[in-house]
């Protein structure tokens, strides 16, 4: 019993400690104020990978079209991944409709291409301007979105912006997956500014061209279902240390919905863990392993306290532990979003997303899943 606490105190210290770590870290990253002094300089060409997506193209196109900024430095390249449905139908419709802006539809079937990253990478090859802002189709933003990336493209040496992504929650379910993404965004930049980044999103996504040409972009993982963001994060860092960075800027908020059901939130989940062996850098392999087994060990205190009750205490530290420190980190990050009610769903959520963590760690790593009606692995 004394070897097992002693082991359960280090790892809820070290998890702890983690978490405290990347709660100053976000802390640090200075939030931008607008600049009235900056008029638009840059042209920004904006990847939108689509399939099947008709029930949201059209609000993620005109939420583009409705910015802020000169339409001459705005390209809007829109890439159909072998859609079933009416997505590039509405697209073109779109473009008809507004030609006073540059308005490209790709089409995955005509190039003979499949995927989510060969889609990016043609698309990329294709851009007319320096600046790719890579968002997905079911995203919207504010009308200043652009113009506060530009403004921080201007300010600083940028090779790669990781902005914020904020999930649109009304019920129960929403909110709990609000919460836990809040968490993986602070974390991801928090990840930027201590010089060891670990993921981003690629619906909020800002690099140059020629940065991406530069790296090889997908090459080494083109295979792996996922990773368009964070393996493209972790390879632009390499090449550029001094100029990725994460742009803390409510302006620059892109918006998507939560999962609707159960099997939508395991499908994504499964397709986020997949790579989670494939990383380069161990260290990231070790921490999320590192996590998982401090979740295990809750967990296994709290099932085996029904029989041994002197572990009952030593669940009791962990969880609770394991709440304040993450709860420090996400309390500070809903603040950044004017989401700070959200909190109080945390001792809610938290035995759900221990047992989810270790459901999903091994699901999603011994069989096949399903995504954009495609199975994966």
């Amino acid at each position: 019993m004394s070897n097992w606490l002693i082991v359960c105190l280090l790892m809820s210290v070290a998890y702890a400690m983690l978490i405290l770590i990347y709660y100053v870290a976000w802390l640090f990253i200075p939030k931008r104020k607008k600049n009235h002094g900056l008029e638009p300089k840059h042209g920004y060409t904006i990847l939108v990978p689509a399939r099947n997506e008709a029930a949201n193209i059209e609000a993620c196109l005109q939420s583009i079209l409705l910015q802020q900024y000169p339409s001459a430095l705005i390209e809007l390249i829109v890439i159909d991944d072998n859609s079933t449905d009416q997505t590039a139908t509405l697209v073109q419709g779109i473009a008809q409709d507004n030609p006073h802006f540059t308005i490209r539809l790709l089409q995955a079937e005509k190039l003979k291409i499949s995927g989510k990253k060969a889609c990016i990478t043609a698309a990329i090859k294709e851009a007319t301007f320096n600046y790719i802002c890579l968002t997905d189709a079911d995203c919207t933003r504010e009308t200043y979105w652009l113009k506060a990336i530009d403004e921080s493209v201007q300010t600083k040496p940028t090779q790669m912006v990781y902005a914020p992504v904020f999930f649109s929650s009304g019920n129960l379910f929403e909110q709990s997956q609000a919460l836990e993404f809040m968490g993986l965004v602070g974390i991801g930049a928090a990840a930027i500014q201590l010089k060891n980044p670990n993921m981003c999103s690629a619906a909020n996504l800002i690099f140059r061209k020629e940065a991406f040409l530069t790296i090889g972009g997908y090459a080494g993982n083109e295979d792996l279902a996922s990773g368009d963001d964070e393996f493209l994060l972790h390879k632009m860092f390499k090449f550029y240390p001094n100029e990725v960075y994460f742009l803390k800027d409510d302006r620059a908020i892109v918006k998507t919905s939560p999962n609707g059901s159960l099997h939508e939130l395991t499908q994504q989940r499964r397709r986020w863990v997949s790579k989670s062996t494939k990383y380069e850098n161990r260290y990231i392999t070790a921490i999320l392993v590192g996590a998982y087994l401090y979740n295990f060990s809750i967990f296994w205190n709290f099932v085996a306290g029904f029989f041994i009750a002197d572990l009952w205490p030593i669940f009791m530290a962990q969880i609770v532990l394991k709440m304040f420190a993450e709860g420090m980190l996400i309390y500070a990050v809903l603040r950044f979003f004017k989401q700070a009610k959200l909190i109080g769903l945390l001792p809610i959520v938290e035995p759900f997303h221990i047992v989810y963590v270790l459901i999903i760690g091994i699901w999603a790593n011994v069989q096949t899943f399903t995504w954009k009606e495609r199975s994966l692995k």
